[in-house]
């Protein structure tokens, strides 16, 4: 009776070893919060990796939609989160670059607060214009707005978001004083593009490709370094002679003090993800470029990002409202 005793008991302890080895987040469910609506493009990259990290780990993986103040909701649930992994975050960059630089009540600071994970995918950023614009560069827009100045305003995505200061740096850089009109996402500022109420948008290339091959608004540039894989015959900003710079992201985070085993066995799992053929696939047909760097890289073009949009929020005097 000893001896099985005895066996029983290794058994058990083989058997909880085995089970934590399979369940190295702890044994509840994983959460993954994105701080927007449900049906976004964002919200579609979220349950993608969800749907890997649960058939990896053997453990549930839910998607939570914390939506509210420009992202800082769901944000700052994952702050307050026990570092252990069972809690992350997936979030565009102007949430840990931007709303930082503009919002002294932000209530997180990305670097103290968060340890990154992954970049999982990038996509551009574009200045596009309705059809009652003549411009079809940027120049000429310049011009067009020099010569119409009561006709300069641009639509954006939002206060304080990224493509907010994207016409805002473009604003500065063409010496023309823009006005920013804002709006509930990107969809309300294509829908006044293509109907002629709003003359010019600082938008995703993902949310106007499609409008810009069909002739109902026209792209004029891309923000990014070079030139996009998906519109390869527009040129960039700084082809045409403006210094904008800038592209969006959507990327992993975890608590502060998530232990390190974690974390690089998360983001394994993120580059596998956007890196598999379906996945890839998937994502590129939505215009999103899969990524998934390493840790290292994720906070270096954090920290640069940081440093490229400080002056000019500082030079806007630009503060969140929310």
């Amino acid at each position: 009776m000893k001896r099985l005793f005895t066996v029983v008991t290794l058994l058990v302890l083989v058997m909880a070893i085995e089970a934590k080895a399979q369940a190295p987040f702890g044994s509840q469910s994983v959460r993954i919060i994105y701080p927007f609506a449900a049906g976004s493009a964002g919200d579609t990259i979220s349950r993608l990796f969800a749907e890997k990290l649960q058939s990896t780990i053997n453990q549930t993986v839910v998607v939570e939609n914390r939506t509210g103040a420009s992202g800082k909701i769901g944000i700052k649930a994952v702050k307050g989160a026990a570092p252990d992994g069972n809690t992350l975050l997936v979030t565009p960059n102007g949430g840990m670059t931007l709303i930082p630089l503009h919002d002294v009540n932000a209530g997180y600071d990305p670097e103290a607060d968060f340890s990154p994970i992954s970049q999982l995918v990038l996509f551009d950023f574009v200045i596009a214009v309705a059809n009652t614009v003549p411009a079809k560069n940027l120049n000429e827009l310049q011009k067009w707005v020099q010569a119409n100045p009561m006709k300069g305003s641009y639509g954006s995505p939002g206060a304080g978001s990224t493509l907010h200061f994207v016409g805002m740096k473009f604003g500065m850089e063409t010496k023309l004083d823009l006005q920013a009109v804002q709006y509930r996402g990107n969809t309300p500022v294509v829908a006044d593009l293509i109907s002629g109420q709003l003359p010019m948008g600082a938008l995703a290339l993902a949310d106007t490709l499609e409008q810009h091959k069909s002739g109902s608004i026209r792209i004029l540039g891309v923000s990014s370094h070079t030139r996009s894989i998906f519109l390869p015959e527009m040129p960039t900003f700084l082809e045409q002679g403006f210094n904008v710079l800038a592209s969006g992201s959507y990327s992993l985070y975890a608590p502060a003090k998530t232990p390190t085993a974690v974390i690089d066995r998360l983001q394994a799992i993120a580059a596998e993800t956007v890196q598999a053929p379906d996945v890839k696939k998937r994502l590129l047909s939505m215009g999103f470029v899969p990524t998934g760097t390493s840790q290292g890289a994720l906070i270096k073009a954090q920290r640069e990002e940081i440093e490229y949009w400080k002056p000019l929020v500082q030079q806007s005097g630009f503060k969140s409202q929310d």
